[in-house]
């Protein structure tokens, strides 16, 4: 009997153990540093990334998976008559949404979802898949409620300082340096497929992310107790994500909470230092 194989962009930031877990198989993006081209996840991480920051003050660019790229990874997976549901990094951030549609249209049984999400919005999504897949429904099933199910994640962090948003042009330089001055802690989540501001926070960091943390589990009768992920920065304090992972537990009672480290897509978006708690409503 043919599978349903679950697929998906790297901007997903699943760990390798979830990789695993969930055989999920995962097409890297592009990072682009000083003229070199390096495989997300698999020829440089997010703690090099932030390394090089580090070294040199410079940020990279990203940059989408081709079209050719997708139409090799799909040929791959489809060679012995799989079908494919590939969920891709939202189309308002990236123009892999587009390539991999393009490339789709090669294949019988490639369904490419646009999650409007990306990290771990995109990994409850591939568990909300992987869960499907395991009961039996086919891969056009899969990918149409998926699709409905995208608008109830709840993708959030909250940023320590502004520099990268600075540096990459989404925010000005003074607006920056103000907020860093006046201890301003911006908490920025997705919408309709798109990052922008969602709350301000002013004061110690840990103490902001802790109220960061109670804000977003702050209507818990609304979410789906299943899942809850928890990403953060390579840097992020040890302690601190034990604190908060503590306070996960205590107030969101979920029957699984996963802890992942972003990857460069985000870390390059948003700088050292940042968490979120991603869930989904009911």
């Amino acid at each position: 009997m043919n599978k349903v194989i679950i697929t998906a962009d790297s901007t997903i930031d699943f760990s390798p153990e979830l990789v695993e877990k969930f055989d999920v198989k995962v097409i890297p993006l592009h990072i682009l540093y000083d003229n070199e081209d390096y495989l997300d996840g698999v020829d440089i991480t997010s703690a090099d990334l932030l390394k090089k920051y580090e070294e040199s003050g410079k940020l990279p660019t990203t940059s989408a998976v081709s079209v050719g790229e997708y139409l090799e990874f799909f040929g791959d997976i489809t060679k012995d008559g799989d079908a494919v549901v590939h969920l891709s990094l939202s189309s308002d951030l990236s123009s892999s949404h587009q390539n991999a549609c393009t490339a789709a249209e090669a294949y019988e049984d490639v369904h490419v979802v646009d999650t409007k999400q990306l990290t771990n919005g995109m990994g409850i999504l591939a568990v909300k898949a992987c869960d499907m897949r395991d009961k039996g429904y086919s891969a056009k099933e899969i990918a149409s409620v998926i699709s409905e199910m995208s608008p109830k994640i709840r993708t959030s962090f909250i940023l320590e300082k502004l520099d990268f948003l600075a540096k990459g042009g989404r925010c000005s330089s003074v607006t920056a340096f103000g907020a860093n001055i006046l201890g301003i802690k911006l908490s920025i989540a997705m919408k309709d497929g798109k990052l922008g501001v969602s709350k301000k926070y002013r004061g110690k960091t840990d103490k902001c992310q802790m109220q960061y943390v109670s804000d977003v589990l702050e209507k818990i009768d609304e979410l789906d107790k299943s899942i809850c992920f928890i990403a953060k920065t390579a840097d992020f304090s040890e302690n601190t994500l034990e604190n908060i992972k503590k306070e996960v537990k205590k107030v969101g009672k979920f029957e699984n909470i996963y802890v992942c480290t972003a990857g460069c897509t985000i870390t390059a978006h948003c700088g050292k230092n940042v968490m979120g708690v991603i869930v989904i409503q009911n």
